[in-house]
């Protein structure tokens, strides 16, 4: 058993993981619900002005994206709603036991590697638990940080610190001093202008404040496109040249000028605070140099009469339930990758980082690391490794951030490609929990498919038209092209899952069928299965998928955009396919994923039909195995965004390339291919072909 102390985003997110991996979570959370800081209550840090200070794409979970229509700086009240969907989109909440207090955690026997004793206290009063694996991922903005030492006099008016700010109007008509200049501070400064008789902010130190858009897009969207590209150093010349350029502050008083480069803090966004201060509404003040009774008098000598001072000044990283000797400072120990002890993997800390970005990437990353030792699907290197390791990237912080916090400090793009490789190193479980239909389940592609899902970690449940004696995973017998079928099959399918997070629409059928001539029972066949039977089950399948946030693949073929004779029906039907889930992305791209893979030919049964009539396609496309079509579909649907359109060889990019941008070019191939075939005598027992042919001939 793996207890997880916390039901903020960190806690969830290592819950998450554990729970894909198959181990069994005791999740512990004081609180009567899950959201971390983001909740608005009295043991938080949130106040109701709190927003995102990271935009979308680059805070939200990578299985999980955030609602399209929301703004690009989410607010609390979204941010809250968007942890618990994805707790309950992943069934974390149901491992938790909440209103219970982790009182103390002790290791038995006193020895690292015999587990953990944990005394809780919940609704029913204190009991007692034992756990083999301690993951610490409570948060750090629970203790207030005041100045220490405080500074010298007496005040004598109020005070309190940013974690008890709710509204701006429990502060109205006084005049308020706002001390720090990180986010908070900012936030809190711009809401009181409107509603105290003065608001200060005092800035110990110079900071830069950036604006929440740069060159029309978020501000941060900039930094995370070159951190694939440069070293911090370089990004920072970068960036600072980008705001240089890109400043239009007005005219006015400013905050002091920042000492150092722009990388080498955490960020602070605002739009509103410059232009509060320029305007006089947000007066800049230096740092406090002593209280006198209700007058406060600063670094540059200034004197302000002063009613309420808000302490922006930070937090203290505690862990009360753990002793001195495993924790004596939680924001000072050396921890390998910011998660586990050296030489200790019985603990690990999931939040505990200061990250130049959103904490939510990375308490991903972590919990994916913690599952993946938990799991023993990854080995940490050895205790000497580990510590190198560690004490290299603290170098690394204290040359980059100074003394103010090294141990926790992380570049968050950086970091995420540093986990993903040692991730990568691992057997992987990418599709752990996923709750998989596939149609055509019982032929060669549906196996193949069905097969390695499983052996992702994936549950999967597949329709086809038979239900096979032989199958490793429950077949539903259903007809596609049926509408009362399909909708018993899919109603079946999620129960067996419960619930469903990704149709593959595999289901398909070939043969010969020439357009020149009038369409038979063959083309409506294929028309009905390849088109409409995907678009019956697709649609049927749809209210899961929006549900859970999650992906629909339609496996078409490269005859979609690069059409062959003789086979009209399939490439037509193929086509259509791809025209479907075009449509289909304009109307529920928001919410699910969308993506058309293009295989070329493999040998299977689905082609038998066509050598049976003489118009074997071996000639003209090259096979690819079945192995190369399914790695292409397991990376489309383990890609952090569904991609458009997938090619599985490197072959078929060209064939679609050329198919779509120079079809022309095409042409002229597959013309080309169909004279040298017609010349060696490939058709001459085939009657579909006998029209081509002789047109040829003549």
């Amino acid at each position: 058993m793996t207890a997880v102390v916390g039901g903020g985003a960190a806690g969830i997110a290592a819950a998450k993981a554990l729970v894909e991996a198959g181990l069994p979570v005791l999740g512990v959370e004081r609180a009567a619900s899950l959201g971390g800081l983001w909740r608005l209550d009295d043991d938080t840090a949130s106040y109701e002005g709190l927003r995102l200070n990271t935009s979308k794409p680059r805070t939200e979970f990578s299985d999980f994206p955030m609602p399209a229509e929301w703004p690009d700086y989410p607010t609390r009240a979204q941010m809250l709603e968007y942890l618990r969907s994805y707790a309950d989109r992943f069934g974390v909440g149901e491992h938790f036991r909440f209103g219970t207090t982790l009182e103390s955690a002790r290791r038995i026997g006193g020895r690292t590697g015999d587990g953990w004793e944990l005394e809780l206290t919940g609704p029913g009063g204190p009991y007692r638990e034992t756990v083999e694996h301690l993951v610490v991922a409570n948060g750090h903005n629970h203790e207030p940080l005041l100045p220490e030492p405080p500074y010298p006099g007496t005040f004598t008016g109020t005070a309190s610190h940013a974690h008890d700010y709710v509204t701006p109007a429990d502060l109205a008509g006084r005049r308020v001093l706002v001390v720090g200049t990180g986010n908070s501070a900012m936030d809190i400064a711009a809401e009181l202008a409107d509603h105290a008789s003065a608001v200060l902010l005092s800035a110990r130190r110079g900071v830069w404040v950036l604006p929440k858009r740069l060159l029309g897009r978020p501000s941060d969207q900039l930094n995370g496109a070159l951190a694939a590209l440069l070293p911090w150093r370089v990004r920072q010349v970068v960036s600072q040249a980008v705001l240089r350029v890109a400043d239009r502050k007005p005219a006015g008083p400013r905050l002091p000028a920042p000492r150092r480069g722009v990388l080498q803090d955490h960020p602070t966004l605002s739009d509103s605070v410059p232009r509060l201060i320029a305007e006089g509404r947000v007066l800049a003040r230096q740092g406090i140099a002593r209280l006198d009774g209700s007058r406060v008098h600063f670094a540059d000598g200034r004197v302000d009469e002063v009613d309420h001072i808000v302490w922006c000044t930070g937090y203290r990283a505690v862990t009360p339930f753990l002793d001195a000797a495993t924790a004596p400072d939680p924001a000072s120990m050396l921890l390998y990758r910011h998660v586990f002890p050296i030489g200790d993997d019985t603990i690990s800390y999931v939040g505990l980082m200061q990250s130049t970005g959103s904490a939510l990437p990375v308490v991903e990353a972590q919990g994916r690391l913690v599952a993946a030792v938990r799991a023993g699907t990854h080995r940490l290197p050895d205790p000497g490794t580990a510590r190198r390791i560690a004490a290299a990237e603290l170098d690394a912080a204290r040359d980059r951030w100074g003394q103010r916090r090294p141990h926790m400090r992380i570049d968050v793009d950086q970091y995420l490609r540093v986990m993903d490789r040692e991730l990568r190193a691992s057997p992987s479980r990418a599709l752990a929990g996923r709750r998989i239909l596939v149609t055509g389940a019982a032929g060669t592609f549906g196996r193949a498919m069905s097969a390695r899902f499983t052996a992702l970690g994936a549950r999967v449940v597949g329709l086809d038209i038979a239900r096979p004696g032989d199958s490793d995973i429950p077949i539903i017998a259903c007809d596609i092209t049926s509408q009362e079928s399909v909708d018993a099959a899919v109603t079946e399918a999620a129960a067996l899952l419960g619930g469903i997070d990704l149709l593959v629409n595999n289901a398909g059928r070939g043969g010969p069928a020439p357009a020149e001539l009038a369409p038979g029972e063959e083309v409506e066949a294929q028309l009905r299965l390849n088109l409409l039977g995907a678009w019956r089950v697709t649609a049927t399948v749809m209210p899961h998928l929006v549900r859970t946030r999650g992906r629909v693949v339609f496996v078409a073929s490269r005859m979609a955009v690069l059409p062959l004779p003789l086979a009209a029906a399939y490439g037509v039907s193929k086509r259509a396919l791809a025209a479907y889930a075009d449509a289909l992305r304009l109307e529920v791209g928001t919410h699910v994923g969308v993506t058309t893979v293009y295989p070329s030919m493999v040998r299977s049964p689905i082609h038998d039909s066509t050598r049976q009539a003489g118009l074997s396609l071996d000639a003209v496309s090259r096979p690819e195995p079945v192995e190369g079509v399914v790695d292409a579909i397991v990376r489309a649907v383990t890609a952090r965004r569904a991609p458009r359109d997938v090619a599985t060889t490197v072959r078929g990019r060209v064939e679609m390339m050329v198919g779509r941008h120079a079809p022309s070019l095409a042409d002229r191939l597959v013309r080309r291919t169909v004279a040298a075939r017609v010349a060696a005598g490939d058709f001459a027992n085939a009657p579909l072909a006998a029209g081509m042919v002789s047109r040829h001939r003549s």
